[in-house]
């Protein structure tokens, strides 16, 4: 098969030809078809702190670890964090290799494409595109769910009046969604200024609260009662089926690491810098993780008692601490962590769906694939998903199971979509693909297919119940959710895409 059959993507000459008026990132943008639009203000600390804060590793594994050590108790929680962690390597190595050749803001879907050949490519990268969406509305509003979980934690732990109003969690949640939301109107510039902020605020936070909570304790757990305890309270009787169950605090933790993608537009040298942005992140993601994960289970006192309190976190804290104040001390620290991340996670989407939008995928495409004039923002795609955030969530909050579906979905299509670039480029591409500075050599295709294997394996352990039997009530709903998009992404693709989208990434010569 001849080169220009197996890639989608083939340079106008014209539009290659060397320009001495643009630098080097712009000059590589529109080798890849796309005209500079976003400053290029983010260095390699505002890249390593975008996407560290953006994943979250401190608030969003101690907020989950009291729901999920009832699927395997602190073993699985410890082991489960020692297994993923590898493969979740394999995938940022990947993904780290992919941005190097191709530093779009489309991120997946425009890897998808690229990756993909003339005949599959514009649909593997559309249908990915929609999966990838899926994957960022579900994550902001379990973000936000877990900011508003925070400020109640925080105000129950100091007051003897409860807050238990479903009106005044919906008030809060809507509240930090347009706070977080209207923050990004300010520009590329103010989010680097949170997330400088953020590195040193979750660096300082973590060392405190882990320095201060075994100090603390009345009694320390021993070793052995770390890495061997099993509690099952799941219904499952397989072991293997538990720990499974129990692995997805892992997996739900350690995620989102592709979001640097997001802003690499805006990324001074982005073919360098944002692999570097992505390995860094990961590998200080993994160890501080651990080292919270061993804190936490060393310092639990009752298990029982977490497992069956409202408000586990809180529970913890009080229980170690014996300190309500110092306890809404810690829950602050993991508030305004939270809330960073959530500021992040909302800045990608907009950014995503400005790109989306600007290769024609969206209705009314022409619309969100506009930048406000002076500070170079994706206004229309913030105010959109501001919008989505608030009236999904209206019907239904507060509800067990539509919560468990919000966020095994965000799980299940941010690692669906993770992977489809990697098995278009295993189909399709295999050695053919660009290398740049970053490249993996001849270990690229062979990191790939783990990555692959794993993301498939995952996907199918993120769609059981979490309990069992299995009622209506316990029902993993996630893959419904996702199931009804994609046939919404299909419909919208036999319509419209298939007719619209080809393919050709080419902004240059129409704007």
């Amino acid at each position: 098969m001849a080169e220009h059959d197996k890639t989608v993507i083939t340079i106008d000459n014209k539009n290659a030809e060397s320009n001495s008026s643009l630098d080097y990132d712009a000059q590589k943008l529109q080798d890849l078809g796309y005209k500079q639009e976003f400053k290029r203000e983010i260095s390699l600390f505002a890249q390593v702190g975008f996407v560290f804060t953006t994943m979250g590793v401190l608030p969003n594994w101690m907020l989950g670890f009291g729901s999920s050590i009832g699927a395997g108790g602190p073993s699985s929680l410890f082991w489960g964090w020692i297994v993923v962690s590898p493969f979740v390597c394999c995938i940022a190595l990947s993904m780290a290799e992919v941005i190097s050749s191709y530093p779009l803001e489309g991120g997946v879907f425009s890897w998808a494409l690229l990756l993909s050949n003339k005949k599959w490519g514009p649909l593997m990268s559309y249908i990915n595109g929609y999966i990838r969406l899926i994957g960022f509305i579900t994550s902001n509003i379990t973000l936000t769910y877990s900011v508003t979980n925070f400020i109640i934690y925080t105000a129950n732990t100091l007051k003897e009046d409860q807050i238990t109003s479903q009106g005044a969690s919906v008030g809060i949640y809507c509240a930090i969604f347009f706070i977080a939301t209207g923050y990004n109107f300010l520009g590329m510039r103010y989010s680097g200024y949170l997330n400088a902020f953020l590195v040193f605020w979750v660096g300082i936070g973590t060392m405190i609260i882990i320095c201060t909570v075994p100090a603390m304790a009345p009694k320390l757990n021993s070793a052995k009662w770390v890495f061997t305890e099993f509690t099952n309270n799941t219904g499952y009787e397989s072991v293997v089926m538990v720990f499974f169950v129990g692995m997805l605090q892992a997996g739900w933790t350690l995620a989102a690491y592709e979001c640097g993608a997001q802003i690499t537009e805006g990324t001074k040298r982005a073919d360098v810098t944002a692999p570097r942005g992505i390995i860094i992140c990961v590998t200080g993601a993994i160890l501080q993780g651990l080292i919270i994960i061993l804190i936490t289970l060393f310092s639990i006192q009752d298990i029982n008692e977490i497992i069956e309190s409202k408000m586990p976190l809180s529970t913890f804290f009080l229980r170690a601490t014996n300190s309500p104040r110092l306890t809404a001390f810690f829950l602050v620290i993991l508030l305004l962590a939270q809330f960073g991340c959530l500021c992040n996670t909302i800045l990608a989407i907009s950014h995503f769906t400005f790109a989306f939008a600007r290769d024609g995928c969206l209705p009314f495409s022409s619309y969100f694939s506009k930048l406000s004039e002076n500070n170079k923002v994706p206004e229309r795609a913030l105010l959109a998903q501001l919008i989505i955030g608030i009236l999904v969530i209206m019907p239904t909050f507060g509800s067990a199971i539509y919560w468990q579906a919000i966020m095994s979905a965000a799980i299940i299509s941010t690692n669906i979509a993770y992977g489809v670039p990697f098995f278009c480029r295993l189909i399709w591409v295999r050695n053919d693909m660009p290398r740049g500075p970053f490249s993996l050599g001849r270990f690229g295709l062979v990191v790939n297919f783990i990555s692959v294997v794993w993301i498939i394996f995952f996907s199918v352990i993120l769609c059981i119940p979490s309990v069992s039997p299995v009622t209506p009530e316990t029902m993993n709903w996630a893959s419904a959710m996702i199931g009804g998009v994609m046939l919404f992404a299909l419909f919208f693709w036999f319509i419209s895409g298939r007719k619209n989208y080809e393919g050709k990434i080419n902004n240059i010569e129409k704007q």
